[in-house]
């Protein structure tokens, strides 16, 4: 089989991985499944990021922690085994309020062949609030433990939520001091999500002392933009899975109101899928 930037062993996509986010700016995008996996390596990208509400949708799940941590941890597993580049795993808020559960968590990820791991800020176990600092500091601590145990150079995407979670107050503040903290904590990277402002993203990345992770959408200004206001990773979370499926409905719709398939022109051939899930 030949794979695009074959690399061998898991510790070396970690290094890999880790490298990549030192210098310039790296765009990941997020895959939910192992076909998805596969054309985004094939459409160029050297390596990839899941989407929870994507790795969900396509398990028959909502997004936030329905799927569970073993239910999330096999999708994970199968999209690591489908791709020869580094995987960089969504997983939540850690499914559990405590550092151990953590630490579980990322162990899990790990296991599954993940190189890089997302865990939030936000408390899922009621209504949706920022978890209390000091913990959240602990439980980013338990996440690197976790990774340097399992003994590689894993990437710690520590993501705070403040911007979406913190109302109408003013999440500026507060969100680089957990950014800060968490870095210190053994965080590789912040991720800032719910900021659009061009302005607002200059500010945090300037205040933030290390690599910082923006949520791409409509209306977040354009890579090269984000590159020379400080951004050091952009991900775009599950707005390719949502696009996918958007298309997806669009076919249907016309199947059934026109009886047409022009939805159909165009699209990969069969041999074609079959080179992209080979990695040819």
């Amino acid at each position: 089989m030949k794979q695009r930037n074959l690399v061998r062993t898991q510790k070396e996509k970690a290094e890999k991985f880790l490298a990549m986010h030192r210098e310039g700016i790296l765009v990941l995008p997020n895959a939910w499944d192992v076909a998805s996996a596969c054309v985004l390596v094939d459409a160029g990208f050297n390596a990839i990021a899941t989407t929870s509400g994507g790795c969900a949708f396509s398990v028959g799940f909502c997004d936030g922690e329905n799927i569970g941590r073993t239910g999330m941890a096999e999708v994970v597993r199968r999209m690591a085994r489908g791709v020869s580049v580094p995987v960089s795993a969504d997983m939540e808020a850690g499914y559990g309020p405590s550092p151990a559960d953590v630490e579980t968590t990322v162990n899990a990820a790990l296991e599954s062949g993940a190189v890089g791991v997302n865990i939030e800020d936000g408390d899922r176990s009621g209504p949706r609030c920022l978890y209390d600092l000091d913990l959240s500091v602990e439980r980013v601590r338990a996440a690197r433990k976790a990774a340097d145990d399992f003994g590689i150079s894993a990437v710690i995407n520590a993501r705070t939520d403040g911007y979406v979670l913190g109302g109408e107050e003013d999440m500026f503040d507060e969100t680089v001091k957990r950014a800060n903290l968490y870095l210190e904590a053994g965080a590789d990277c912040a991720f800032v999500i719910g900021v659009r402002d061009g302005d607002l993203i200059r500010r945090l990345a300037a205040a933030i002392n290390g690599p910082m992770n923006v949520l791409a959408g409509p209306g977040t200004p354009p890579v090269q933009k984000l590159k020379e206001m400080g951004v050091r990773r952009v991900t775009v979370g599950g707005n390719i899975a949502k696009a996918a499926y958007t298309l997806a409905k669009k076919a249907a719709e016309e199947l059934k109101n026109s009886g047409t398939y022009e939805f159909a022109a165009g699209i990969y051939s069969q041999p074609e899928m079959h080179r992209i899930i080979k990695g040819e």
